[in-house]
């Protein structure tokens, strides 16, 4: 369990994990839209609904692969495929950078949802974030929360997780009035890491929904994890300029008293109400995360033959918290074949953060692979850092659909950013930053089929908080300015065949670990590259997710020209590809059988460029079998990941190594009663 918080410590850089990157997951199918959405015609980011497509009620209705409506990043239940994930948009976190978005409204998100309440998320980047207000340079995670059919259905399911890791959960989708909808649910997983370290923790959550009038819908939901007992995976640092040698995985060596415990907890409320051509749109939402108990595992200045020095971090009352929301008005009117709309947002964020204090152990030399348990050291703690942001911004916008031709959108943004620091033993110190952003777009849709567009886009975005084994750890880094110039196409030249390619350049200051081990910028960051999607329905039963990502990630300032720093960004990948196929034969269509493919190229692992991870690829097999008990639909899932059990590391941030997941089975069996 990572927190947003501490993303930067323990999250791999490059690597995959789930979209909303946190805990594991279990979770939705079309229902009709919202029913607060106003009809709308066709746009060229094809995205009339965020939540269109994710929010099914049937539980054993779920496939991620059916449900994709892009190669960019899908998440549905537990189950998450694409190039992109909250952690990784472009080389880039939208989680750290705080760009994410609850069924369309602005969230600062400090702790993961509970799948209670979570339908799923999507990745909003290019051409299908065009039809966000105000949107963001590093992409836009987007939240579906869960909804409920005609009929109430109560879904069980059952099963075990990565290496062999039992979970059980039981959800409700109950329409209680013609009016009055009601999610609610509960569950108890445990969690296995790819080192045999595990955790458990209970989720539970619900979220309500009230139409007290056409047009209007107001929706509340309460959403928490308590984890304990998490061990933590150790990260390896060498030496040198080289990898740590191939170790046994499933293996747990580090210490199992540096664990975390706490929770996750995410509430709020949304209101959305529609009178002609007027549409109004707010949310208010709190999002709390806690490390009650916190422990760390390093082996630094490992050597070849495998001797470190074992070190842990530990601390205790860690606390990220926030509070957060955006009113947001729109106004529409039509002109002959032109649609124009009017918009204006108000958004505050309200952030406080309690951290550090940490106390630091040497536990003398060791061997990485190698379980060597030892008694927990008396520690005294230290007393905590104090961060505190304040964010208030508001926009105003334009956009106009000319029917038959193309569409623009303008945005501008006036924002006053503040930031307090008190550290013990210190003066407070602080910053502010009032700076005026602004966004463009325009699409050309003169060609039936066709979308061409290019956007330009420029933000005030965090940079998360400092790696745990910095001189500043756990400290939150300040805002920085962004900014985004894109172009690209959407054709389909048919119903079953959607391709979406795009150029992109995004820049950003770069952090990293410094030689006086404090995590500061270094220099500056530019991504420049292409993004591939092609989603299509070749044959009956058959469909195909398949998306490219070719980058080119380069560092510049006077660290690189001086040498103290290469031009090729730690952990950032330049080739990604993603293919998954998901095969329903028409004959036997109880049975689908699913294959999933990620490639990624060589990525740096040191700053000054003298080490390289090589290029690998994962390949992911798996089925569903559907039946009936009596009458009851149910899903058996199967599925090997890493099937040739491919073994290699990820690089954290500070230049840390960790091991990917070896080969592992995962069978579940879901029940909607």
């Amino acid at each position: 369990m990572i927190p947003l918080a501490l993303v930067s410590a323990l999250v791999i850089a490059g690597s995959a994990p789930a979209a909303d990157a946190k805990l594991p997951s279990p979770s939705p199918a079309p229902p009709e839209a919202p029913p607060v959405e106003p009809a709308q015609a066709e746009t060229a980011s094809g995205q009339p609904s965020p939540t269109q497509g994710l929010a099914l009620v049937n539980r054993s209705e779920e496939n991620v692969i059916t449900q994709a409506a892009d190669a960019f990043g899908t998440s549905v239940g537990d189950e998450t495929i694409g190039l992109y994930n909250g952690g990784n948009v472009r080389g880039f976190s939208a989680f750290a950078a705080q760009n994410v978005r609850i069924e369309g409204l602005y969230f600062d998100s400090q702790g993961a949802f509970s799948d209670a309440v979570r339908a799923g998320s999507t990745i909003q980047v290019g051409i299908s974030a065009l039809g966000y207000p105000f949107p963001a340079p590093t992409g836009i995670v987007d939240f579906a929360l869960r909804r409920v059919g005609e009929k109430p259905v109560v879904s069980a399911r059952t099963g075990f997780g990565d290496f062999f890791a039992p979970f059980a959960s039981l959800d409700a989708a109950l329409p209680l009035t013609g009016s009055l909808d009601l999610n609610i649910g509960a569950a108890v997983e445990e969690f296995a890491y790819p080192d045999a370290a595990d955790f458990w923790f209970v989720r539970y959550g619900g979220v309500v929904r009230w139409r007290p009038a056409k047009g209007v819908e107001l929706t509340g939901f309460y959403s928490r994890y308590d984890y304990f007992d998490e061990e933590q995976t150790p990260v390896i640092f060498t030496a040198g300029a080289f990898l740590p040698r191939r170790i046994a995985r499933n293996r747990f060596y580090g210490q199992d008293w540096a664990d975390w415990a706490g929770h996750s907890q995410n509430f709020g409320g949304i209101a959305k109400a529609t009178r002609g051509p007027w549409r109004v749109s707010a949310g208010l939402f709190s999002s709390r995360f806690t490390i009650d108990r916190f422990g760390a595992n390093f082996f630094a200045g490992t050597q070849p033959d495998d001797r470190a020095e074992r070190q842990v971090l530990l601390g205790r009352d860690q606390v990220s918290q926030s509070w957060s929301g955006e009113l947001l008005v729109e106004r529409e009117f039509a002109d002959g074949p032109r649609r124009h709309r009017l918009l204006a947002s108000g958004r505050y964020r309200r952030v406080d953060d309690d951290l550090g204090g940490f106390a630091f152990r040497s536990l003398g030399p060791g061997a990485i692979g190698i379980a060597d348990p030892l008694p927990e050291p008396e520690v005294a703690f230290g007393a905590l850092t104090r961060d505190e942001i304040r964010q208030e911004t508001g926009a105003l916008g334009y956009a106009m659909l000319w029917q038959g031709l193309g569409e623009i959108n303008l945005g501008v943004q006036q924002t006053r950013y503040r930031k307090a620091v008190r550290a013990p033993g210190r003066p407070p110190t602080g910053t502010e930053d009032t700076p005026l952003l602004w966004n463009a777009s325009a699409a050309l849709t003169a060609i039936e089929g066709l979308a061409i567009y290019a956007a330009t886009t420029r933000g005030l975005e965090e940079s998360g908080t400092a790696p745990a084994f910095a001189a500043n750890a756990n400290l939150t880094l300040p805002a920085l300015r962004t900014r985004q110039v894109e172009a690209g196409l959407r054709w389909s030249p048919t119903r079953n065949v959607k391709l979406i390619a795009g150029l992109f350049d995004v820049r950003r200051p770069y952090f990293e670990l410094a030689n006086d081990n404090v995590f500061r910028v270094l220099g500056d960051v530019k991504h420049r590259g292409a993004e591939i999607s092609l989603t299509a329905r070749p044959a009956a039963g058959l469909n195909m997710v398949a998306g490219a990502v070719l980058m080119r990630p380069r560092v510049t300032g006077e660290a690189v020209e001086q040498g103290r720093l290469g031009e090729r960004p730690l952990g950032r990948v330049g080739t990604t590809l993603d293919l998954r196929f998901d095969y329903q034969p028409p004959a036997f269509d109880a049975l689908s059988v699913d294959l999933g493919i990620n490639y990624t190229g060589a990525r740096a692992a040191r700053i000054d460029n003298t080490l390289f991870i090589p290029n690998r690829a994962i390949i992911d097999l798996g089925t569903r079998y559907r039946f009936k008990l009596g009458r009851t639909p149910a899903v058996l899932r199967a599925q090997i990941a890493n099937i040739t059990n491919t073994f290699g590391w990820n690089v954290t941030g500070g230049g840390g190594f960790q091991f990917i997941p070896s080969r592992r089975l995962n069978l579940s069996l879901t029940a909607d009663f």
